[in-house]
């Protein structure tokens, strides 16, 4: 039987539609996938190898992940590709989402996917011995000094560089920001597209709040939610911020008419340029 996963929006709607794994995933739709990233009480992770027989990145070194399956949730996919390629046995329940991203492509290969990075916590030894899977060949307890000498000597698989920033960092405190009125300018109105990659097209209104410095030196950025027109200017309550784990700018959230917006239509909308950046939304 081949595999099936349930196809999203850009939102995480499901489409109702199947996609079969191998085959061309139909423009606008994305398949979930998760990163599951297992810590003990020393700080140490579990980092796998890949078996020499697997397509891509042979006897590379990663943390365990995998699409999820038609009918599954996200959780319930992190612990059964934990089970296969591992042999541990963990709840759904106890893991946490770090942080999701869009990604419409991985190194100018197309990817279409919605990855959601987990956290688990385990104590336990590695039980390779009763994984379902041969796709790992090892795997052992790193500290996060050891794993950035695999990323420094070219072992660890490039698209989880985003370890070092996302996992290793303090979290921010965004308490004097949330909440906050603020007016400004917009200089990339929706439709409008990026002066440097004619290719990026601005489906909300981009600007920045005046007199306020973001984290480059220049005018705080924010995305602007609650207009179906283009603006020249805005005046709104921000919501959210995106923290971007892998650049200085962070990117405020602003609600036009101070009304809430759900994550998934906040990362939707900004994914068209979030996509080339690690982060998360906080608020």
């Amino acid at each position: 039987m081949p595999e099936l996963w349930d196809l999203y929006t850009k939102y995480r709607e499901k489409t109702g539609k199947d996609q079969v794994r191998g085959e061309p995933i139909p423009k606008g739709c994305y398949h979930l996938v998760v990163h599951v990233w297992i810590r003990n009480r020393l700080g140490q992770y579990l980092i796998s190898r890949r078996s020499a027989s697997r397509p891509t990145h042979p006897l590379m070194w990663e943390c365990v992940g995998g699409s999820v399956l038609k009918g599954e949730r996200s959780a319930e996919g992190a612990v059964r590709e934990v089970k296969e390629e591992v042999g541990i046995t963990l709840e759904p329940s106890a893991g946490k989402r770090l942080f999701t991203k869009l990604r419409e492509a991985v190194d100018g290969k197309p990817f279409q996917d919605i990855l959601d990075v987990w956290l688990f916590a385990y104590d336990g030894p590695p039980r390779l011995e009763q994984a379902t899977t041969d796709e790992v060949a090892d795997c052992n307890w790193m500290s996060p000094s050891e794993i950035r000498q695999l990323y420094d000597h070219g072992e660890l698989v490039p698209s989880l560089d985003y370890f070092f920033c996302a996992f290793e960092e303090k979290e921010p405190d965004y308490s004097g920001i949330l909440g906050k009125k603020v007016a400004g300018k917009i200089d990339r109105p929706l439709g409008s597209r990026h002066p440097k990659h004619p290719d990026i097209v601005y489906p909300i209104n981009y600007g920045y709040v005046e007199g306020i410095p973001g984290g480059d030196g220049d005018a705080q950025d924010v995305y602007v939610f609650g207009a179906e027109k283009p603006l020249s200017r805005f005046e709104g309550k921000v919501i959210r911020v995106y923290h971007r784990f892998n650049d200085t700018e962070d990117k405020w959230i602003v609600s036009l008419d101070g009304s809430d917006i759900s994550d998934e239509k906040i990362l939707g909308d900004i994914a068209f340029q979030e996509q080339f950046f690690y982060g998360k939304l906080f608020g």
